[in-house]
């Protein structure tokens, strides 16, 4: 079981992830018949490395590592602190998104043991934890710059290569996500050349995939689009996650959208939708190319009942996608619930938190729901200066020039 432990974190570091959580899961049920907790809790953490991003089937809670981990927790004596650090952070990652805030809460009491303890590889694996569970409102981008430096200063003191890596992506992240491409562009730098130093590669392909993601933020549709498919082929043939080609459709999806030809996703809409209806999301996009199409009545029957959006690092771009949809289907009700909920990211481009797809600034579209809401024509000319603000901050044209175009139709200056 050792060596089955040892296997599974080689083929995590080497980002066969899918296959890794796999050998978990079947090594998890031999651990349990064996009735040992601490051999138990050896193979649940021995997937504890370095991520960026959801590391299990997005949108999915995976019951059997998180009731495992629940069990070995209460079964593990409060005098192995080490042990529980790493199986909080387990519960956190395998949690984070959810509606609920279990997965938060494991991520601060993690941090909080790990600290005490004082052992940096502990603080720097339980700040990961926290990381990733800072994606549950606005104020969060500052909690997760916060994180992230603190990450890279603890890896630089104590020579921990792989988690100063993930600081430096992690900062490329943040800043992107402020709008500060000068510091993205250091961060990706530094990151990929000490990827290459520490024999890292998985993590030199996902600097890259970044770098190739925000030009394609800055570019005209036609050429973001390419680099949307391109990048998200790239990332398909690596298995790192369960999701790989709804991630590559989830670029030109939303560049299409804003251009009025959400129809010509079609096909590809209804298959994420039928492969994932368990994210609310996919319901949301294929509703907008159905009422691209004129196919008004079945769009509103695809999203009858679907669920709320994932407080996750998509929120910004998903409640956008959901205030579009809103619109498309003249609903009211959720167009005030998406404005709402849009507010506080009206500084935010929409999808800055992964770069894998885009609807432009925020504030583009709380403009375009404050028109669909019939407020004040100022409230939405305001949205639109914002949003020509934040699309010069990030060299768009494109962006700047849509914001333009819809103050001139409010017969407003910009």
């Amino acid at each position: 079981m050792e060596a089955e432990a040892a296997a599974i974190r080689a083929s995590a570091l080497a980002g066969q992830i899918v296959d890794a959580r796999a050998r978990r899961i079947a090594a998890i049920a031999d651990a349990r018949a064996f009735g040992d907790v601490r051999l138990l809790a050896q193979i649940i953490v021995a997937f504890d490395v370095p991520t960026l991003w959801t590391s299990r089937e997005y949108g999915t809670l995976d019951l059997t590592v998180v009731e495992a981990t629940d069990e070995a927790l209460a079964s593990l004596p409060e005098t192995e602190p080490e042990s529980r650090v790493r199986l909080l952070t387990t519960l956190a990652i395998e949690s984070e998104g959810e509606q609920h805030d279990r997965g938060a809460a494991a991520a601060a009491e993690a941090l909080r043991l790990a600290r005490a303890l004082g052992t940096p590889e502990l603080i720097a694996l339980a700040l990961n934890g926290a990381y990733i569970n800072a994606y549950r409102n606005a104020e969060g981008l500052t909690e997760r710059r916060r994180y992230a430096s603190e990450l890279l200063d603890l890896a630089v003191e104590h020579d921990l290569g792989t988690y100063r890596v993930l600081a430096h992506l992690q900062l490329q992240q943040t800043s992107v996500a402020a709008l500060d491409l000068p510091a993205a562009h250091r961060h990706r730098a530094e990151g990929r050349r000490l990827a290459e130093q520490y024999g890292l590669p998985l993590l030199a392909r996902i600097a890259d995939w970044y770098t190739a993601l925000v030009r394609a933020f800055a570019a005209r549709p036609e050429e973001a689009e390419r680099a949307f498919a391109e990048v998200g082929g790239s990332i398909g043939r690596t298995r790192i996650w369960f999701s790989e080609r709804g991630m590559a459709l989830l670029g030109p999806f939303c560049l299409r959208l804003v251009q009025g030809r959400a129809e010509e996703a079609m096909e590809e809409a209804a298959w994420l939708h039928e492969q994932w209806r368990h994210v609310a999301a996919t319901a949301d996009i294929y509703a907008l190319t159905l009422a691209s199409a004129g196919r008004t009545a079945e769009a509103r029957r695809v999203v009858a009942g679907a669920g709320p959006v994932r407080l996750d690092y998509f929120f910004d771009l998903t409640m956008a996608v959901r205030g579009l949809r809103a619109v498309a289907l003249d609903d009211r009700p959720l167009a005030e619930e998406a404005y709402a909920a849009l507010l506080p990211y009206e500084g935010h481009f929409s999808g800055g938190a992964t770069a894998v797809a885009t609807v432009g600034p925020v504030a583009q579209v709380l403009g375009d729901l404050a028109r669909f809401l019939d407020r004040p024509a100022e409230v939405a000319a305001a949205h639109y200066r914002t949003a020509a603000e934040v699309a010069d901050r990030l060299e768009a044209p494109f962006w700047a020039e849509k914001a333009t175009a819809s103050l001139t139709a409010l017969g407003t200056a910009a």
